[in-house]
């Protein structure tokens, strides 16, 4: 059985961080659409533009366009457009690198006020282009995170498909997701994790805890352990693991909370945060020890704590 130590409670990585492998099957960079409604919020445009699994080095183009109704998006990875576009865009996005869960890459846009004959507008080189709004820049981005890239107003007087008024606004945002989406992913992880407490002679105390978890490939799911009580004090251990298929190995990550209750108060008094990443071989078990909880812990603070996993694809 392998075992990882973390010598402090706070947001710290034990492990490895990911292998810089060209291609990332469980990434997706995305572009999507949204306006803005007259009452303030976003309402998604429905329109969307994916690079498929991420691969380091290879660059997507979109073209993008916006007609004269605010739900009349477009895009094309051949540079066509609408044949009423009042603006088009032209994005690329380039991976670059992938750390932990977080997707580096390039994003390149150039946009102009699009009739047909300023398609040839719509390029990165050139003086026309470099009149026109545009940006490059580099970001990284994790699942669920997302940046704006432009915003245009919307033309006056423009309605939703329904008849309803349209807001003042169109814009583009790019985000990283998983791939595919949890619609069409069929693999399965299961996790087995035990809650372990030992004595100072490192005798396994009887009390310790099993649960068993699955989920989706690459998107979190959460455990939580029984509460503790000692003196009507309560210590909860709980948290969220991702994990995914690396070769032969499975990658995990663990977000491990605790959470004490001074016997004196009926809230919830000090919490911890653990982060740790490792990877698991098939039938291995691993064990995370757990750092002290503190003094503020009352009853707690002298436990040595850890946690034991193991797992595997289910499917």
């Amino acid at each position: 059985m392998k075992t990882v130590t973390c010598i402090v409670l706070l947001l710290i990585g034990c492990g490895v961080a990911d292998a810089q492998t060209p291609r990332v099957p469980d990434l997706q960079i995305k572009l999507g659409t949204s306006i803005l409604t007259p009452f303030g919020g976003e309402h998604p445009g429905g329109t969307w533009f994916s690079t498929g699994p991420v691969v380091l080095g290879r660059t997507s183009t979109a073209t993008y366009s916006f007609g004269d109704t605010c739900e009349a998006w477009a895009v094309s990875s051949d540079g066509s457009l609408l044949d009423h576009a009042t603006a088009a865009w032209r994005i690329e996005v380039t991976p670059i690198s992938v750390v932990r869960h977080a997707v580096r890459f390039r994003l390149r846009w150039v946009r102009t006020a699009g009739v047909r004959q300023q398609l040839e507008q719509l390029s990165f080189d050139g003086a026309k282009a470099a009149r026109l709004p545009n940006e490059e820049i580099e970001l990284n981005l994790g699942p669920g995170e997302s940046w704006p890239v432009d915003t245009v107003r919307v033309p006056p007087g423009a309605k939703m498909v329904d008849g309803r008024p349209c807001g003042s606004t169109a814009s583009i945002r790019v985000s990283v997701d998983r791939y595919p989406s949890a619609e069409e992913e069929h693999r399965l992880i299961g996790a087995d994790l035990w809650l372990i407490e030992r004595l100072p002679d490192g005798t396994e105390v009887q009390r310790s805890q099993s649960l068993a978890v699955r989920g989706l490939p690459g998107r979190p799911f959460n455990f939580y352990f029984d509460s503790i009580v000692d003196a009507n004090a309560t210590l909860d251990i709980y948290g969220i693991l991702i994990a995914r298929r690396l070769g032969d190995e499975v990658f995990v990550s663990v977000e491990t909370r605790s959470r004490w209750a001074p016997e004196s108060r009926n809230i919830s008094g000090p919490q911890g945060f653990l982060n740790s990443e490792i990877r698991v071989k098939p039938s291995e078990t691993v064990e995370i020890r757990l750092p002290p909880l503190g003094d503020d812990a009352g009853p707690f603070a002298k436990r040595a704590l850890s946690i034991r996993i193991r797992a595997r694809q289910l499917r």
